[in-house]
């Protein structure tokens, strides 16, 4: 299991909502099946989170299908704030591939520091032809 930085949690759920209407059980299942096991958000943190996304207008609750299955799909407010998380995302991911390049030099391993760096520079560069 991997620990998530603070903020992760409201990426994937915009993220995934923007996909498809999803539960809190589904999110969470989702967000399993995509890190392949390294993180599983607990219960709480999911429904403490949807909570807050829907007080901030970012996700829609759907009408009720099933039961009490609660059902959520992003907001136009929500991918607003999914594009602005998105760009965000991207500059500290560069950031940490720096820093990684600075660990990789200091244990003496330059040809990993060069990939690393390269993989940074891809990153604050932005998208270019052919590039994803």
């Amino acid at each position: 299991m991997i620990s998530v930085p603070k903020g992760v949690l409201r990426l994937a759920a915009l993220k995934m909502l923007s996909e498809s209407s999803l539960s809190g059980t589904d999110l969470a299942g989702e967000i399993r099946r995509a890190t392949a096991g390294e993180w599983s958000p607990g219960p709480g943190s999911i429904y403490l989170m949807l909570g807050e996304l829907l007080r901030k207008g970012l996700i829609t609750e759907l009408p009720k299908r099933e039961g009490n299955v609660r059902r959520y799909i992003i907001s136009g407010k929500g991918k607003e704030e999914l594009a602005r998380l998105t760009k965000e995302t991207e500059a500290d991911v560069a950031r940490q591939l720096r820093l990684l390049a600075v660990y990789s030099s200091l244990a003496g391993r330059k040809e990993l520091r060069e990939r690393v760096m390269a993989m940074a520079g891809t990153l604050e560069s932005g998208p270019g032809p052919g590039k994803c």
